[in-house]
């Protein structure tokens, strides 16, 4: 069965809506506001997230890249607004010629598998660009990429001893093999990246740093982790915790990732259960006995699906059917 496309995975959305309230609460810096920002990502064939930027954030100028010839043409066809420039380009080689001057960025490095070469491209980017820009990566965090028992000991074996070799440098223990459960292995994906960050910004040669601001990981058919951050000065790490301290997803010190699982739910269903949110005592409970019916195997399942669904329902897309 392939994978839903990319801008019908509701965990991915509820991941792109997440990034766009950090990207408002960069108009909470000490900026000119976000008009001084260029958004720099990977469009896909119908630039969803460039859609959604423009609708939200209106003022900030965007650049799209896109290798594949005849995605690039559809982009052309797609193009939502005149703020969008679009890129037959890699986004590689852009990050390696790539000049800021006095302009602030983001980044999403968007990424689809876990590569050492993307590590690299993280660590050029925050070597590069100015304070209070910020830069999103999302890698694969895939446990079966691993840990796939209906194959057998020897190439599972291959594959993590290839993860070993490949990623060394970014291990603290790089004789321990990957972990088999789904939010371990995001928390080794997200040391993985925040030692990248201290290779790029060691305190002995620079007083800037990489500040995280969230971080998640989900599964739209694999799983995925994605962290976003700002980059300030040592003496500004403060600005940018008051930007960020009091967002209900705010991960400022290098905590586990919050994971993102939302249930299937009828638009009957969430329209019945919003008049108990927001909420956060025995919301899982709550939402239960308001639906009066399970939606998973047990009481325990669906309660904890219900909390995810309290946690992320602002996030939470609609998918609907519609006559063209």
């Amino acid at each position: 069965m392939s994978a839903p496309p990319y801008h019908l995975r509701p965990n991915k959305a509820a991941d792109r809506f997440a990034f766009l309230e950090a990207i408002n609460r960069l108009g909470r810096l000490p900026t000119g506001g976000l008009s001084e920002y260029r958004y720099y990502g990977f469009g896909g064939p119908y630039l969803e997230d460039f859609k959604l930027l423009y609708e939200f954030c209106s003022e900030i100028n965007m650049t799209s890249f896109e290798i594949d010839e005849e995605v690039y043409k559809r982009q052309k066809f797609h193009l939502p607004c005149r703020k969008l420039r679009l890129e037959h380009d890699d986004i590689s080689d852009f990050i390696q010629r790539y000049d800021p001057r006095d302009s602030k960025s983001i980044f999403w490095l968007d990424y689809t598998k876990l590569r050492y070469e993307y590590f690299l491209d993280f660590i050029t980017l925050l070597g590069t660009v100015n304070e209070y820009s910020m830069i999103k990566i999302s890698l694969r965090a895939h446990t079966r990429d691993f840990w796939n028992f209906s194959s057998s000991p020897s190439p599972r074996r291959h594959r993590i001893e290839n993860f070993r070799e490949r990623f060394t440098d970014f291990l603290l223990e790089p004789e321990a093999p990957p972990p088999n459960l789904s939010s371990e292995l995001a928390c080794l994906v997200q040391e993985m990246v925040q030692i990248a960050s201290e290779h790029a910004l060691p305190p002995a040669a620079t007083n800037m740093i990489f500040v995280p601001v969230s971080s998640f990981f989900y599964s739209d058919s694999s799983g995925m982790f994605t962290l976003t951050g700002v980059i300030c000065n040592r003496d500004n790490v403060n600005v940018v915790y008051d930007a960020y301290r009091d967002w209900e997803f705010a991960n400022l010190n290098w905590k586990p990732p919050l994971q993102i699982s939302l249930p299937v739910l009828s638009t009957q269903e969430r329209l019945h259960l919003q008049r108990l949110l927001p909420s956060k005592t025995n919301i899982g409970k709550r939402l239960r006995k308001r639906l009066g019916y399970l939606i998973e195997d047990d009481v325990e399942e669906t309660e904890d699906a219900l909390a995810q669904y309290a946690s992320f329902h602002r996030y939470s897309p609609y998918f609907i059917r519609a006559t063209p």
